[in-house]
């Protein structure tokens, strides 16, 4: 009996008596009980800091989307030239002059502040970057540079939006099979006799809506002139004609893509 009064005893005295560290030794589910009650009011460090953090993210998140509206169009330019402003019928474009594609056009001041009929620009896929200087063609080449793209920019077309074109434009010229390529294209073949019988249609199922691109059609033995695809879209105010190796055909989604985030960032 002594001996049980003296256990009870010793479990009941932490919750008793004062708390006495040089003689007496809680155990540790004990001691998280007897702190935890003194402590469960006080706010944690993390909970004491959160407004101050919140504020914190909050300015450094409207620091980035202001560094990136500004600094996007000179990601696309990388920065290699000088920019120069120009205006395609109603829509004025600022842009690094490495985009120009005539060498006389980046030397000269004939386009800053004027204004154009069209703009002709290249870019390479898919950094889209300046395209490097035109190089020559040699012999027995079958294309220029597979990454370069040519975007000639025009003010748009009233009469035809570059989606149209397929069901108002090509339809009529094309023959009934089609085949399957990569990238989820079709392709569809224009009939002998046509405008476009010596090229191939390339469209985004079912349409064409979205992306179609005419491409001269493979000859054997081959002519010696560089293999191209052309094709359109649409840009706010600026129908563009892209010109690209067949080898993009494969990424025709990225190179749309790319193109339109190009112009736009060069419109003002």
């Amino acid at each position: 009996m002594a001996a049980t009064a003296a256990i009870i005893l010793f479990m009941d005295y932490p919750l008793t008596r004062p708390l006495n560290r040089l003689n007496y030794r809680i155990p540790r589910a004990q001691r998280k009980y007897i702190i935890g009650r003194s402590e469960s009011r006080r706010l944690h460090p993390m909970q004491r800091g959160f407004p101050i953090v919140l504020v914190v993210f909050l300015a450094a998140l409207g620091g980035l989307g202001w560094a990136g509206y500004v600094l996007l169009p000179q990601y696309f330019a990388g920065a290699t030239g000088r920019m120069v402003e120009v205006t395609v019928g109603p829509s004025r474009l600022r842009l690094d002059s490495s985009y120009l594609r005539h060498q006389e056009d980046r030397d000269g001041e004939r386009l800053d502040g004027g204004r154009l009929g069209e703009l002709v620009i290249a870019a390479s896929f898919d950094s889209f970057r300046p395209a490097p200087p035109i190089g020559p063609l040699r012999p027995g080449m079958m294309q220029a540079d597979p990454d370069l793209i040519v975007m000639t920019l025009r003010p748009a077309d009233p009469a035809l939006d570059p989606a149209d074109r397929t069901a108002k434009l090509y339809a009529r010229f094309l023959e009934s099979d089609t085949w399957s390529n990569p990238g989820g294209l079709v392709m569809r073949r224009f009939t002998k006799g046509s405008p476009y019988a010596s090229e191939e249609l390339y469209i985004a199922p079912p349409e064409g809506r979205q992306f179609a691109a005419r491409c001269m059609r493979p000859v054997q033995p081959h002519d010696g002139l560089p293999d191209t695809c052309v094709a359109e879209t649409r840009v706010e105010n600026l129908d563009v004609n892209i010109r690209f190796s067949p080898d993009l055909l494969v990424n025709w989604d990225r190179v749309l893509r790319g193109v339109q985030g190009l112009v736009l960032s060069m419109a003002r």
